[in-house]
């Protein structure tokens, strides 16, 4: 079985989404403390060309905290408390016929989804895939065998046999 949701992958989210913030925070100061200096250094003469550059440098380091927090911070964190979250509710183990839909969708303040139906012998089950592991699935209709969380893959074993 190969499991996506491991405690040592929640960590290491964990770990990048913490660096990630410390980064932030330290191009925050840095921005900061670059426009005191910048502003302690004016002159008259001086004052028109140090503007220009205490702006620039006040946008660009705001724009860089910004940045960061929506394209690392916020997805690391909630991959980070997602797979956390997995991994402290009990498996399931379901054997069927896989597919995907090739749409996905963000849940908001969340991690990206895509939905998934396993064709069961009795039922057909509606669950939900990480996108990020979306390119690990074998191709549509392969019988495989899936675990599950609260109606989450993950992880999943390609069948031997046809009936599972």
């Amino acid at each position: 079985m190969n499991d996506w949701y491991t405690p040592q992958q929640a960590a290491k989210l964990k770990k990048r989404a913490g660096l990630c913030k410390w980064l932030m925070i330290l191009l925050g100061a840095a921005s900061l403390a670059g426009c005191i200096f910048l502003c302690t250094r004016v002159t008259t003469g001086t004052a028109s060309r140090l503007l220009g550059l205490t702006i620039a440098l006040s946008a660009g380091g705001g724009w860089a905290v910004m940045l960061l927090w929506v394209f690392g911070f916020r997805p690391l964190k909630a991959q980070a408390d997602h797979m956390q979250s997995l991994l402290e509710t009990p498996c399931e183990t379901c054997t069927g016929l896989l597919s995907v839909s090739g749409c996905s969708f963000q849940i908001p303040g969340s991690i990206v989804v895509r939905k998934a139906r396993l064709k069961t012998p009795e039922e057909t089950l509606s669950l939900n895939l990480n996108d990020r592991f979306a390119a690990k699935l074998p191709p549509d209709g392969t019988p495989v065998r899936v675990t599950t969380a609260r109606s989450f893959i993950t992880g999943v074993e390609v069948c031997e046999d046809e009936n599972g």
